[in-house]
Parts: structure tokens; C-alpha cells; sequence
């Protein structure tokens, strides 16, 4: 079960994914007339952790912040402008 996010004004279910090759926090876009891909928000291979140290970080911080607050994480990416507007 994902989390409620508002996303220009417009609510979506963001979920995680993680599996031994990657973590992924996305918009699953999938409706049952039509099927569209997921909006990935933060994706990390794990390779990227074991050859940059410094991944790691915002990594571990994405799947707190989406289990403590969705909403903020989806905050802080439009804030980088990962996330349009």
C-alpha cells in the first residue's frame, strides 16, 4: 500500500520499491482504462551506494522520509526541481 501525496493540488499514490538490485520511490500511474508508466521520483541503483559513499545518505533519508512524511519528501524534491511544478 503506497502513501497519499498532493502533487499540484491533485492527489497520487507514491510507493517504494527496493529489491537487491535497486531502491525506487515512484507515482505508480497505473488506471485500470489504461496503462501508464510510473513516475519514478528517486531511484538508486545499488552499485551507485557501493561505488559513491556519499549515496547512501539521501538514499536512507528518501525511504525515511517516506515512511515518516510523504508529503515532505515530495516537497523537498519539487524544491530541486526533480518534480515539476
Amino acid at each position: 500500500m503506497g502513501k497519499s501525496v498532493i502533487i499540484n493540488g491533485k492527489k497520487k499514490i507514491l510507493q517504494l520499491s527496493i529489491d537487491d538490485e535497486s531502491v525506487d520511490i515512484y507515482i505508480d500511474n497505473d488506471t485500470v482504462k489504461e496503462q501508464k508508466e510510473p513516475t519514478h521520483v528517486a531511484y538508486w541503483h545499488v552499485e551507485e551506494a557501493i561505488e559513491d559513499g556519499e549515496v547512501a545518505m539521501p538514499m536512507v533519508n528518501a525511504v525515511h522520509l517516506y515512511h515518516t512524511n510523504p508529503q515532505e519528501l515530495i516537497d523537498r524534491l519539487m524544491g530541486f526541481g526533480i518534480l515539476r511544478k
